[in-house]
């Protein structure tokens, strides 16, 4: 088997590593006025200001951008890219879950690049690149620090849809356990569950190759190991250097080999009912590993195996795809995500975005063709589960 592989982007891991943010800003990428990228929140508990100061301290003047909302939709992304554009910054820092370092890898898709970001969605290669970016997650499940991709929320569209490129790669990724010790109990379940699927998504889709494997596998085992003790004990730093770490290798494996039908399904759903993208992801999970066994079961027993669930040796396809989708949807449960059900949405509403599942671009990377008739089997299992 011929296999090419990304290249990945630098890190700097560690307790504590966020506070060299300013130095490697300045000695490594030589930005003298960067763009500073976060939401809301992270001001309000503290965490930007400690890395502005950071910045500062090092001599580098900061234009801040905090407008940053969930599943970032395209008008603000515009409006970022705008701002950065009329201040000339040479870089951008952002600073939160994947919703800030998505909004900051579209700016610096629109610095170089005539608006608006919807003419750049899919693959490309092509585009004039931006400034150097440095991203710092506080959160354990998108992965997005390292990844060369950006979801963006096309409002006119009613959708979600990526730019997948260079330009959305960071030069540098600053990855802090620290940071992730006051993440709220449901956002430590639900990006952690979000970064399961990109590991289980990854291992079972069409381009997975070996390095790709062994990153998710290295993940699946982590992430059932440790999120459980995450999310009952908030505080245990292990679990959270554990966590972060797992969604790093999960975001690795998944720019090598992408992700398909549980993260279309997602989308479509976080499009439609702006639900969180973790729980998106992971409300069909189960079902989606299950139809994935008929072709690629020997991934999916990898699945049970690194989850510590059973399979007789003489299992056929059909019985490891009930196993996998038994041992994931027990495992979903254990940390309290709800079903569509419990989020207050009606089976007749769920089925209708089965045919919008169809029509996202990473449809094209299933295991193999099914109908958005099929899709709505899905989500009909997966409803009250």
């Amino acid at each position: 088997m011929i296999t090419s592989y990304e290249i990945f982007v630098p890190m700097l891991m560690g307790s504590g590593a966020s506070l060299r943010t300013g130095l490697k800003v300045r000695q490594l990428l030589g930005c003298k006025k960067i763009l500073l990228v976060y939401d809301a929140g992270l001001k309000n508990v503290g965490i930007a200001d400690v890395i502005e100061d950071n910045l500062k301290n090092a001599g580098i003047e900061i234009v801040i951008f905090d407008k940053v909302l969930p599943d970032p939709p395209d008008y603000l992304v515009e409006e970022g890219a705008e701002l950065a554009r009329k201040e000339n910054v040479d870089g951008i820092v952002a600073v939160g879950g994947g919703s800030s370092i998505d909004t900051a890898k579209g700016i610096n898709v629109l610095i170089n690049n005539e608006p608006p970001i919807m003419k750049y969605f899919g693959i490309q290669k092509n585009l004039k690149f931006g400034v150097p970016m440095v991203f710092i997650p506080t959160t354990s499940g998108t992965g997005s620090e390292v990844t060369n991709m950006c979801v963006i929320s096309c409002v006119s569209r009613g959708n979600k849809d990526s730019v997948v490129g260079p330009v959305c790669m960071a030069s540098l990724a600053i990855i802090d356990p620290d940071l992730t010790m006051g993440l709220p109990k449901k956002m430590t379940a639900a990006t952690g569950i979000d970064a399961l699927a990109h590991a289980v998504e990854a291992i079972t889709g069409s381009q997975a190759n070996p390095l790709s494997d062994a990153l998710a596998r290295d993940a699946i085992r982590t992430i059932s190991k440790w999120l459980p003790v995450a999310y009952n004990d908030g505080s245990n730093e292990e679990a959270r250097e554990k966590m972060i770490l797992a969604s790093t290798f999960a975001g690795m494996a998944f720019t090598n080999a992408l992700v398909h039908l549980g993260h279309t399904i997602g989308h479509a759903l976080g499009a439609h009912f702006h639900i969180p993208h973790g729980i998106g992801c992971a409300i069909a999970l189960p079902e989606v590993i299950e139809y994935a066994a008929k072709t690629e079961w020997k991934k999916v027993e990898m699945i049970c195996e690194c989850m510590g669930a059973e399979i007789k040796e003489d299992a056929t396809p059909e019985e490891i795809g009930i196993v996998a989708k038994n041992a994931l949807r027990s495992f979903i449960k254990s940390v309290d995500i709800p079903n569509l059900e419990e989020l207050g949405i009606q089976l007749e509403d769920a089925l209708q975005v089965a045919p919008l599942v169809t029509q996202d671009t990473g449809f094209a990377l299933i295991p193999y063709r099914i109908t958005a008739a099929r899709v709505a089997e899905m989500l009909k299992s997966a409803y009250d589960a």
